[in-house]
């Protein structure tokens, strides 16, 4: 036991153990400590060092103050009564675990004892702030801490006590309990005890402390002792806090010997620099600080009780002059007149800073400041770089040729901007040349470094200095501003021919000057070692433009070539290159492929149609493209005729030379074909390929000018196709090859026919790769690898297919055909309905919450099955459930809507994703005694003619169709309302669907009606419709996009319904 504990301790530790107290003792060899429990005024844990040092530890207050306290003791004297040493040894006999006799209830009730308040009178209360500096440091004022103290008092008899422990204080106004001040008295801690100003400054105090506290931090150390009056101020917020300390009118702030009830913030630092002449080469610089206090912990300095803030960089200014003013006896620093510039430049800038620098008039006038005219000097002297700098100030030179050096006048000091030369002169030696008695010289570099020291290191210079050249060293660099790149441009057959040359380069070196260009080098060095910079504006166009063309170019005797189709961009690349020329064949086909509609062909004489005047832009278009070689894409609205301009075009082909054509469609369409070939073009001998293998390879022998396919039929006689020698391929509804890996698709690649035409409505649904697939398919090598692709902007790709797509929309070219309306019409779930949407949903979302993305990829193809089911539900979930009586409120909405349509004689037109939903309409249509045709997919095709013909005729009410089965290849202009019972993700089926009856032929306006579930996720879907319609607008047309590959995002939203 220690011999500095009081005996008044030591006897109240033995009364805790004659009264039982000591709960509990248990020794841990491992670590050399006893542990024991202890009740007192609650209950204390204690540890009693094992191992001889006596570092007790106790979690009462009292041993938190002092080291010690009366727990402690009684738990060394208990192991004393057990005849045991404190200090645990190996061979020490560990005590069998006691019992106490005090009971558990007599515990319980003490243990809480603590928590008790004991109901005191609410005084109003006052506290009186006081700040004040505490040393850190003997030697260095400057580093004092400063803290705040309180004061407390109650206004009844206005006299103030101090607190003892600012920390018990604190926590007694957070506990709204009592705190005691002195054996005489205490005060009760409320908020409501003291005014609203003292009340938030305590609030302040408590958070301050609390983040002290968590650091083991409870007082200040002052004169090597812990003082729990002390709270460290903290440094970002001095000045708040002495602001707000000053408002309660109780502040108190020492400094130094003085004490002051109020601060205020002063303006201008008090800090003076004097600089004056006092003889003959002898000057003075006297320094003046009227700080009588500073504390640089918080960049805060006090001139009696005015406060003055300082940046980071201020202060650092200010200690660098105090540590420097410490070695003088008096503040005034000598200067001779030779060092007067050096204060100037290098010192008077960082006073400033600080305080006021004065100049008298004596010494200004002796002071000469002239801007610096920096000039570097490079020359060529057997085979070496030699270099000179020189610092123009007015007409006054200073050089680092040692042999330049100027005269100045005695009475004039020239003001040198130092920190500029040092960054001249430290550029020699960043770029590796010895000091020489005229300055710098080193090694002539050759080739890449040649290259290096004209645009990097001379540019450096550059930045600081004006750079002459001798013209020894300056010829050695051909700047491509004055050597240019000239370009000729020549078509050429099924070839663009770009003849490129550099003037004043010899002939044999151009191949290889181009080739530099084609791996992007930025300079070329001569047989003569002469460096030719492609760094000009011409040379990087013509780089750029050779860059940009596809991969597979080569070049020869100064000769680059490139296909065709490329001429439109590199036309647009060089239109602004002065050296660039291009010859009369290249100029026309640049004309006709962005002016089609100018293009010079009669239409054929055997046509039996009249052509609408779009109709004949896009034959002179399909022409145009064909006679130059190229293919395209005919991406028509639907309904617009892209089928009659097809075979107007195939008609003036024949005109011409005879032809053989394979045109691809679905398997809906080749009957389609035929009789629209029969019905315009008479004189054009068609035949469908169609039965099994041998009936399809005996009708290929015979077939004449056309052959008419379907897409999966081609793909399996593909050995057959390739020996018909085609001329012509026509991909009808070619969305169909949009995935260029499917085997369809490399079929029609590997065909070997020379002009290729594709027409689709929709020639982007998903993502632009589909785009990238049919060119693929109609004009190979177009596009760069699906690679580079990827990475092209889409207003580039857009600039690109330009003259190879040509869209026109209705509203644009049909101004006679009527309007088309379009609504959404809401229906309500019934109840049934609305619990089962419901639960599954709460379902859904829960499994799809707790998915990271890579979950979600790998459960993707579930997760899009569910959001399937629940448009089931919103259609009705008899679709899926069996046995359910809860009806369809959209089922319901839809008979009725019929029914109106049905009196006011309108015909419909009513599509679905779901045959069975559309089984379940048809059935319950007939109930009503409405009729229906209903197209299936697997309605044979001579069979859906009839039913449309039927249907257009007048024939029943109502036209069942399944989207998919009903998107392409059918003239439904008998009707004029379309219901679309279910949303699909992507709007291009609807717009192909709504299609079926707005089209040439309808006299009628047409509404279309999307049948939507309010608060499902059907709303959403029809949200997300409306988010995509972006890329189509830009890359094709400009009005629509069509993308329906939902992204994570995309299902996540679409599930958020209801959040």
């Amino acid at each position: 036991m220690k011999w500095s504990i009081p005996e008044k301790v030591i006897e109240r530790g033995r009364t805790y153990l004659k009264e039982g107290r000591v709960l509990s003792v248990e020794a841990d060899p491992a670590r050399r400590v006893w542990h024991g429990e202890v009740l007192g005024s609650e209950l204390y844990l204690v540890d009693l060092d094992g191992s001889g040092k006596e570092n007790d530890i106790c979690a009462c207050p009292y041993w938190e103050e002092h080291g010690y306290c009366k727990h402690t003791v009684a738990v060394e004297l208990y192991l004393r009564e057990k005849g045991l040493s404190r200090v645990i040894k190996p061979e020490t006999v560990l005590p069998k675990k006691m019992e106490s006799s005090i009971s558990f209830a007599d515990l319980l009730n003490q243990g809480f004892s603590r928590l008790e308040k004991e109901a005191e009178p609410l005084q109003s209360l006052f506290v009186e702030f006081v700040v004040e500096a505490v040393p850190t440091n003997p030697y260095h004022p400057e580093l004092d801490v400063l803290a705040v103290s309180l004061r407390i008092g109650s206004h009844l008899n206005k006299r103030s006590y101090i607190v003892k422990n600012l920390y018990d204080f604190l926590h007694a106004y957070q506990t709204d309990s009592a705190y005691t001040v002195n054996k005489q008295y205490k005060f009760q801690i409320e908020a409501g005890a003291f005014d609203p100003k003292c009340r938030d400054l305590i609030e302040d105090l408590v958070g301050v402390s609390e983040t002290y506290q968590l650091l083991g931090k409870a007082g200040l150390q002052v004169k090597g002792k812990l003082d729990k009056r002390y709270l460290l101020l903290p440094v970002h917020r001095i000045q708040e806090l002495l602001e707000a300390m000053e408002k309660t009118g109780n502040l108190s702030i020492k400094l130094g010997e003085k004490t002051y009830s109020e601060v205020h913030e002063g303006q201008e630092l008090p800090l003076s620099f004097t600089l004056e002449k006092r003889g003959e080469n002898d000057f003075g610089l006297t320094i003046e600080d009227g700080f009588t206090n500073y504390y640089s912990n918080y960049f805060l300095g006090f001139v009696e009780n005015s406060y003055y803030l300082m940046t980071h960089e201020q202060q650092e200014t200010y200690i660098t002059l105090k540590q420097l003013m410490k070695r003088l006896k008096e503040p005034v620093i000598a200067y001779e007149q030779r060092q007067l510039s050096q204060l100037f430049t290098d010192v008077f800038p960082y006073l400033r800073k600080i305080g006021r620098v004065i100049v008298t008039n004596d010494v200004a006038e002796i002071m000469k400041e002239e801007p610096l005219r920096a000039v570097v000097i490079f020359r060529k002297i057997k085979g070496m770089i030699k270099a000179e700098a020189e610092f123009h100030y007015g007409n006054a030179y200073f050089s680092t040729n040692e042999a330049h050096q100027p005269k100045l006048p005695n009475n004039v000091e020239i003001l040198r901007d130092r920190k500029k030369e040092k960054q001249i002169l430290d550029l020699f030696t960043t770029y590796r040349y010895q000091k020489i008695d005229t300055g710098f010289e080193k090694k002539l570099p050759i080739k890449d470094n040649l290259y290096y020291f004209f645009k990097v290191e001379v540019e450096e210079f550059r930045r600081y200095a004006e750079v002459r050249m001798g013209k020894k060293l300056r010829q050695l660099f051909l700047d491509g501003e004055e050597f240019q790149p000239t370009i000729e441009v020549d078509q050429e057959g099924s070839w663009l021919d770009i003849k490129f040359d550099v003037t004043g380069i010899n002939d044999n070196e151009i191949d290889q000057v181009l080739n530099s260009l084609l791996r992007k080098d930025r300079f070329y060095t001569l047989d003569n070692g002469e460096v030719l910079s492609f760094d000009s504006e011409a040379f990087q166009q013509t780089s750029e433009m050779i860059g940009q063309l596809r991969e597979r170019i080569s070049a020869k005797d100064g000769l680059i070539r490139l296909p065709k189709s490329q001429g439109i961009m590199l036309e647009q690349r060089l239109k602004d290159n002065p050296q660039a020329q291009f010859s009369e064949s290249f100029t026309a086909m640049v004309q006709d492929l962005t002016h089609p509609e100018d293009y010079q062909v009669a239409l054929p004489e055997n046509l039996n149609a009249t052509l609408r005047p779009y109709q004949e832009s896009g034959f002179r278009w399909l022409k145009m493209l064909s006679d130059y070689g190229f293919g395209g894409i005919l991406a028509d609205e639907m309904g617009l005729g892209k089928t009659i301009q097809v075979i107007t075009f195939l008609l003036a082909e024949k005109a011409q030379q005879p032809i053989k054509v394979v045109i691809v469609t679905p398997a809906s369409l080749v009957y389609n074909w035929q009789a629209e070939i029969k019905k315009f073009a008479p004189s054009l001998s068609s035949s469908v390929i169609s039965g099994n293998r041998s009936e399809r390879e005996q009708l290929l022998k015979e077939a004449e000018e056309i052959v008419i396919t379907s897409y999966a039929s081609l793909r399996q006689d593909i050995d057959l196709h390739e020996k018909m020698g085609y001329q012509y391929m026509i991909l009808d509804e070619a969305q169909m090859v949009k995935n260029a890996s499917t085997k369809t698709s490399s079929a029609l690649r590997n065909l070997s026919i020379p002009h290729r035409f594709a027409l689709s409505g929709t020639p982007i649904e998903n993502n632009l790769e589909e785009l990238w697939s049919l060119f693929q398919t109609i004009m190979p090598g177009f596009f760069p690898p699906i690679g580079r692709f990827r990475q092209m902007a889409v207003p580039e790709i857009a600039k690109m297919i330009q003259p190879f797509v040509l869209r026109r929309d209705k509203d644009t070219v049909l101004q006679e055909l009527p309007e088309r309306i379009e609504s959404n019409v809401l229906s309500s779930l019934t109840e049934e309905q609305k619990t089962v949407y419901l639960a599954y949903l709460k379902r859904m979302k829960q499994e799809v919450d707790q998915m990271d993305s890579a979950t979600f990829r790998k459960q993707r193809v579930s997760i899009l099955a569910g959001l399937t089911r629940l448009r089931q539900i919103c259609d009705d979930p008899r679709l899926f459930m069996e046995g359910y009586e809860g009806g369809s409120g959209k089922l319901d909405q839809v008979k009725d809507l019929i029914q109106v349509a049905k009196e006011n004689g309108r015909r419909v037109l009513l599509f679905s994703q779901f045959t069975s939903m559309l089984s379940i309409i048809e059935e319950e249509f007939a109930e009503e005694g409405i009729t229906s045709f209903y197209l299936r997919g697997s309605t044979k095709v001579s069979d859906r003619l009839k039913m449309v013909d039927a249907f257009n005729a007048g024939e029943k009410d109502v036209f069942l169709i399944s989207l998919k089965a009903g998107g392409t290849g059918l003239n439904l202009t008998g009707a004029d309302t379309v219901i679309l019972y279910d949303l699909w993700w992507n709007p291009a089926v609807e717009e192909q669907a709504a299609g079926r009856a707005h089209r040439i032929g309808q006299k009628k306006v047409v509404e279309v009606w999307r049948m939507i579930a309010e608060g499902t996720i059907e709303e959403r879907m029809n949200q997300l419709q409306q988010e995509k319609r972006e890329l189509f607008q830009k890359v094709i047309q400009g009005n629509e996009e069509q993308t329906n590959k939902l992204t994570e995002e995309d299902i996540r939203m679409i599930l958020s319904l209801g959040e």
